[in-house]
């Protein structure tokens, strides 16, 4: 007796729907034995129906939603539009009428992700996004998988490989910002319109996720909006390098206590630190786990086949039956995370940050909230140096700095490269 055929519907035909159909086509004898089953498409939603494209004859290309929602023979739809606005309707009705979906896109799980679960839920079905993250990196099956035990308490991530590229391309080549970034849209790395990826909002989106995902409850911003990476100054990354670290865009996560906080910003990463090595177009996602400690993933965050790779993952788990159960959401599982015991008479250890700009030295001098002032680094005119301190006396100090100077805070085990408390180094 022949098995009945699983069907999936398409909505977005880009480059993630086209590699997703590309792959589900030339995969199909290894996928169809690891389903135990045949699969197909029956049809493709896209903008313009008109464009000549490389389908089967058994798809239909449609321009109309309608063709899809009518239909009641598919067991999951996958959603590959280009923006939240675009894919919230179409998933809205698609979960509504219990047709399970997949997605790539971390802006609608970001804005409308509690919601959707929630409709999910309400009608017996599911809403996958592990691509929407890291694209090819498959972060949030490993951490629910293959960390159940472990309380993770601090996560920080290059989670924008467009970011990445620009500042790995100046800090190699001493190339401005609008050079590096001409060049990563010359190469597909960067849209036309760059703005979400560069100021830092794709990244400030998957850190959402990321947080609705470990601990069950929206992140604290430590800033109004996202730091991005746009007017980097190229000389701050020669500068970085001279105090053995790298300018990197960094997203983090950090729990204490009861609550977690989220920042996304350009740091200085010590050679030390795991996201050190993590360059050109790579996503990398360091997690520090109570029972396991540091674990890094890295891989391809972006492009058409990695992120086609986990919609395909995520819709194989789905018809085989072996997908992670939905993520719990709210207080419940706030509890459970949150709740773990810490020592309120713990001190909070002193921190670091580089300092980039002009004059620095008149400015630090004789500052007492300052513990350790390193000398003074020059690059091209402009200086910088690395100071550690108390956090909050340090935020301080920052708002009576001048406009030249840029503040990137630390990642990396600075006590062995910059001592927590010694005399101050007179700057000069």
């Amino acid at each position: 007796m022949s098995k009945a055929v699983k069907k999936l519907a398409i909505i977005g035909f880009g480059t993630v729907g086209s590699g997703v159909y590309e792959t589900l086509i030339e995969q199909r004898n290894k996928l169809e034995r690891l389903i135990g089953g045949p699969y197909s498409i029956p049809v493709v939603l896209v903008k313009d129906a008109s464009k000549v494209r490389e389908l089967s004859d058994n798809t239909e290309v449609t321009d109309n939603f309608q063709a899809i929602i009518d239909r009641k023979d598919l067991d999951v739809v996958v959603e590959a539009s280009p923006d939240a606005e675009i894919a919230y309707p179409y998933v809205k009705a698609l979960l509504q009428q219990g047709v399970s979906v997949i997605t790539a896109n971390k802006e609608l799980v970001a804005k409308y992700g509690e919601e959707l679960l929630t409709l999910a839920r309400t009608n017996h079905c599911r809403l996958f996004f592990e691509a929407a993250v890291a694209g090819g990196i498959p972060i949030l099956t490993s951490i629910r998988h293959t960390l159940k035990s472990n309380v993770l308490e601090k996560v920080e991530g290059i989670l924008n490989g467009t970011s990445n590229f620009i500042l790995t391309k100046m800090r190699k080549e001493g190339t401005s910002f609008e050079t590096a970034l001409e060049e990563a849209q010359a190469h597909g790395y960067a849209e036309a319109v760059p703005d979400k990826d560069v100021d830092g909002w794709d990244a400030y989106f998957k850190t959402t996720i990321l947080s609705h995902w470990i601990y069950g409850v929206a992140p604290n911003w430590q800033t109004e909006k996202p730091k991005g990476v746009r007017g980097v100054n190229v000389n701050d990354l020669l500068i970085a390098e001279t105090f053995g670290g790298r300018i990197k865009h960094v997203a983090s996560l950090e729990k204490s206590k009861d609550k977690v906080s989220a920042c996304v910003e350009p740091r200085f990463v010590l050679s030390d630190h795991a996201l050190y090595g993590v360059e050109g177009v790579n996503n990398g996602i360091h997690v520090q786990g109570n029972i396991v400690g540091s674990l890094l993933f890295q891989g391809p965050g972006a492009g058409k086949f990695p992120t086609a790779s986990a919609v395909v993952e995520d819709l194989i788990n789905f018809w085989t039956g072996t997908s992670e159960e939905e993520p719990v959401s709210g207080i419940e599982f706030e509890k459970m995370i949150l709740s773990h015991s810490e020592d309120d008479s713990v001190v909070e250890p002193l921190k670091a940050w580089l300092l980039t700009g002009e004059k620095l030295g008149p400015q630090l001098e004789n500052q007492f909230t300052v513990s350790y002032i390193s000398k003074v680094s020059r690059v091209n005119g402009r200086e910088g140096i690395v100071i550690t301190g108390d956090n909050k006396a340090i935020e301080e100090l920052f708002t009576s700095l001048n406009d030249t100077v840029v503040v990137y805070p630390l990642s990396g085990d600075h006590t062995e490269v910059f001592p927590l408390s010694i005399a101050q180094t007179k700057v000069s």
